[in-house]
């Protein structure tokens, strides 16, 4: 699965540095040779989410995405979060990125740097 849908709306945030977090994010993507969503899912872990992703129901053919915290995170959130299920993969992709973003937009610049 390409996650295009993803990386598009990723790199339509990242267009606009216009805060310290997305400075400091995007610094850290430049040079990562990965796309966003390999880069997120790695980068991410260090700050408290466990892993992401859109996975395929084989039975119908339909998405579901999801992302899982440890109990540690900066993002004050639990658990797992179910964000789709039985979706197109774009509906699904598109699902995950806009909690990404939103987490990463309640952020502050101290929450990331230690």
């Amino acid at each position: 699965m390409s996650n295009s849908k993803f990386n598009s709306m990723m790199r339509d945030y990242f267009s606009s540095l216009d805060t310290d977090v997305k400075r400091f994010i995007h610094s850290k993507f430049i040079g990562a040779g990965m796309d966003y969503f390999n880069f997120l899912d790695t980068f991410l872990h260090s700050y408290g989410i466990i892993s992401f992703n859109v996975v395929t129901n084989i039975d119908n053919n339909k998405y579901s995405s999801y992302i899982k915290f440890s109990n540690e995170n900066i993002f004050d959130e639990t658990g797992k979060i179910t964000l789709a299920t039985n979706v197109s993969s774009n509906t699904a992709e598109e699902r995950l990125a806009n909690k990404v973003i939103a987490l990463i937009h309640f952020t502050n610049y101290n929450d990331w740097v230690r």
